[in-house]
C-alpha cells in the first residue's frame, strides 16, 4: 500500500506564458514567492493549494502522461491571477527539474559540451522515446523548446508541457532535426559525424521515428559497452512484527544466488495480496515462473547475433509477466477460488541484459536494465545525490490521477487510495497491463526493489541517504545493508511483511569486470560457436515447452470449470462420442456426478 504524501516545503513551477510576467521577488496571493519568473517557493506548504473541481483543461495532459513522471512534472494545484481584469488559472507543477537548493538543473545545451558521448546520445534517445506519448497528447512542442528541457545526470526532464497550438508551427521530426543541428554544438568527436548525419536526415525528412530511435539506441549501446560493469546483489525478507507467516517472496536468496546461471542479473520481489487466501502461494509461484523465463531470456540475448531492440525486449518481458499471471489464474479456477478467495500477488522484476556489442575496442556488452512491475511493489534508483522512483503504483490513487479526476497529493489521501487496481492472478492475461521500462546502467548507483512493507510511510525517501554513500564506497557490505534496512522497516512498518533486493552497480575502472577482460573472455570462447548455437536452440525449446504447458494447463482448467458448472453439457458430449456405453461405465459416471 501507499500512504498520503505530506505537504512539505517545496518549489513549484508556475506553468504557461501567463506566469512569465510576474517578476522575481514578488509575493503572489500572500503565499508564493517568485524566485524567478516561473520558479516559485511555497511559503505555506502545510496548507493545501487550490484544486478546482473538475480540474481545468490544462491539467488533462499532465494526467494522461502521469506514468512518465520520471521525466515530466505533475499538477500540484492552481493559482488564480487577475491580469487586466481577466482571471487566469495558473497550473502549479510539482516534481520539477531542480536541485536540492531549489535551482533549475542545466539544459542540454548548457551541459552538452562537457557531457560524455554516452550521455549525449542517451539524452537524445530519451527525447525520441517521449515523442509518441507527447504527440498523442498534443504537447510535442515541449520537446522543441530547448530551455524547457533539463538534464538530471543521465535523465532527461521537462519543466512543463507546452500545448502544440500555442506555438503556431507544426512540430515534426524535421523541425527537431533542424533544432538539434543548430543548437547542439560541441558534440564528442566519437559520435559527432553520426549524430550530424542523423540530424541532416531528420531535417530532410528522410528518417522515420523508428529509424531515429534505432540509430540513437545503437550509439548508446556501443558507448555503454566500452564501460566496465559489475553488479553485486543481495536480498532479504522479514515477516514483520504482527505476522505469523510471510506472504512475500523474493529472488535471489543466498543459496539461489550461488546457483544462478546468469551471475546475479535478475532480481524479483513479489508480495502476496493481503486479504486474499493463498497470497503466499501466489507470490512463490510468481517468483518461480518469472525466474525461469527471465533466465532463458537473458541467455537468449547473450547469444543473439543481432541487437534486439528495446521494444522487442519489453514486449517479451510483458509476455513473461502474463504467463505468470495466467498460471496463477488457472490455479484459482481449478480450485474454484472466486472474489476475495482468489490468490494474487504484486511483482517487481529487474533484468540486467548483456547483449554482445561491437565497439572499436572489440566486443563489449550492453548495460541495459529492464524493470517490470504490476501492483505496488516498487523500484528505486539511488545514488549519493538522489533517489528516483522508477515505478508508479497500480492503485486507486494513481487511477484517479491518470483519469484527470484528481491531483497526486490529494488523491493519495482518499480512504481507498491504496486499493490495488491490478495484481497477478486477479484478471485474465489480456486484462493485465504490466509496465516495462528500459534503463541504462551507466553510473554508480543502487537499484532497490521492495515490497510496500519498506516503501510505506515514505520510508525509502526518508532513509536512502543513510545507505547510498556507504554502500557505493563499500563501507558496509550489501548483505548488511539489506538487514539494516529490514530492521528499520520492521520498526516503522512492522504491521506488514517486508522484502527487498539491492543491486549495486559499479561502472568505474576499478570494477572487476573490465572491458578488456570481457574482450578476452569473448576471444577465448570464439571457437565454441557451435556450443553457443546449441544452447540457444535449447533455450528456445525450453521457452516453447513452457508456453505450451501453460496453454494446456489453462485449457484443462477451463474444461474442469465447465464440467463443474454444466455437467449436462459434458453428458451430451459423452453420449455423442459413445452412444452405447457399457452399463458399468454409466454407473461409474453416475457415481462421479453424485459425489
Amino acid at each position: 500500500m501507499t500512504t498520503a504524501q505530506p505537504l512539505v516545503s517545496r518549489y513549484l513551477w508556475a506553468a504557461e506564458q501567463q506566469a512569465t510576467w510576474i517578476p522575481a521577488g514578488r509575493l503572489v496571493e500572500d503565499r508564493y514567492h517568485a524566485i524567478s519568473p516561473q520558479l516559485w517557493l511555497d511559503t505555506k506548504p502545510q496548507e493545501p493549494p487550490d484544486v478546482p473541481s473538475p480540474l481545468p483543461r490544462q491539467a488533462l495532459a499532465y494526467a494522461h502522461l502521469y506514468q512518465y513522471q520520471l521525466h515530466l512534472p505533475h499538477i500540484h494545484g492552481f493559482c488564480s491571477l487577475n491580469r487586466s481584469g481577466e482571471v487566469l488559472d495558473i497550473p502549479l507543477l510539482d516534481n520539477i527539474p531542480i536541485d536540492s537548493d531549489g535551482k533549475l538543473l542545466p539544459s542540454p545545451i548548457a551541459a552538452w559540451s562537457t557531457a560524455t558521448p554516452l550521455y549525449q546520445a542517451y539524452w537524445l534517445w530519451q527525447a525520441i522515446e517521449l515523442w509518441a506519448p507527447l504527440a498523442g497528447t498534443g504537447v510535442l512542442s515541449s520537446l522543441v523548446v530547448m530551455d524547457n528541457l533539463r538534464v538530471d545526470g543521465w535523465c532527461l526532464r521537462l519543466c512543463e508541457l507546452l500545448p502544440d497550438d500555442a506555438t503556431g508551427t507544426k512540430v515534426t521530426l524535421s523541425r527537431l532535426g533542424t533544432l538539434w543541428l543548430q543548437t547542439l554544438t560541441g558534440t564528442s568527436p566519437e559520435i559527432d559525424d553520426r549524430l550530424r548525419a542523423l540530424f541532416i536526415k531528420m531535417q530532410a525528412e528522410q528518417a522515420s521515428l523508428r529509424n531515429v530511435a534505432a540509430t540513437l539506441n545503437q550509439i548508446v549501446l556501443e558507448q555503454a559497452a566500452q564501460l566496465p560493469l559489475k553488479w553485486q546483489i543481495a536480498g532479504g525478507t522479514d515477516a514483520g512484527a504482527t505476522h505469523q507467516h510471510n506472504e512475500d517472496s523474493y529472488y535471489p536468496t543466498p543459496l539461489e544466488l550461488a546457483q544462478d546461471p546468469t551471475g546475479g542479473k535478475i532480481a524479483i520481489v513479489c508480495d502476496g495480496v493481503a486479504g486474499h487466501d493463498g497470497g503466499e502461494v501466489a507470490s512463490q509461484m510468481a517468483v518461480k515462473l518469472l525466474k525461469i523465463q527471465a533466465q532463458s531470456l537473458v541467455a537468449d540475448l547473450a547469444n543473439s547475433r543481432e541487437i534486439v531492440s528495446p521494444e522487442q525486449i519489453c514486449s517479451t518481458i510483458a509476455a513473461i509477466v502474463r504467463v505468470a499471471n495466467n498460471t496463477i489464474t488457472v490455479q484459482n479456477q481449478s480450485q474454484g477460488r472466486t472474489e476475495r478467495r482468489r490468490m494474487g500477488t504484486t511483482m517487481v522484476m529487474a533484468i540486467q541484459v548483456n547483449q554482445p556489442i561491437s565497439t572499436p575496442q572489440g566486443i563489449g556488452y550492453s548495460h541495459e536494465v529492464y524493470i517490470a512491475h504490476v501492483g505496488d511493489s516498487r523500484a528505486y534508483w539511488i545514488t549519493p545525490q538522489r533517489c528516483q522512483l522508477l515505478t508508479i503504483d497500480d492503485d486507486i490513487a494513481t487511477r484517479e490521477v491518470k483519469q484527470g479526476r484528481d491531483v497526486p497529493w490529494h488523491s493519495a489521501s482518499r480512504p481507498d487510495a491504496t486499493a490495488l487496481t491490478q495484481a497477478l492472478g486477479m484478471k485474465p492475461g489480456e486484462l493485465i497491463v504490466p509496465t516495462v521500462q528500459r534503463f541504462m546502467a551507466i553510473e554508480e548507483g543502487i537499484l532497490l526493489l521492495c515490497s510496500d512493507g519498506l516503501s510505506d510511510r515514505h520510508l525509502v525517501e526518508s532513509s536512502w541517504q543513510d545507505y547510498a554513500q556507504r554502500i557505493l564506497e563499500a563501507d558496509i557490505p550489501l548483505t548488511e545493508a539489506v538487514q539494516s534496512w529490514l530492521a528499520l522497516a520492521h520498526q516503522h512498518n512492522g504491521e506488514d511483511n517486508i522484502s527487498l533486493v539491492l543491486m549495486s552497480c559499479q561502472v568505474s575502472p576499478t570494477a572487476e569486470t573490465t572491458a578488456s577482460s570481457q574482450l578476452a573472455n569473448i576471444e577465448r570462447s570464439a571457437p565454441q560457436h557451435s556450443a553457443s548455437d546449441a544452447k540457444f536452440r535449447l533455450n528456445r525449446a525450453i521457452n516453447l515447452f513452457l508456453w505450451m504447458t501453460t496453454g494446456i494447463g489453462f485449457l484443462a482448467a477451463v474444461t474442469i470449470v465447465i464440467a463443474f458448472l454444466h455437467p449436462d453439457w459434458v453428458e451430451n458430449w459423452r453420449r455423442q462420442l459413445a452412444p452405447n456405453p457399457a452399463p458399468q461405465a454409466e454407473l461409474n459416471l453416475h457415481r462421479r456426478h453424485n459425489s
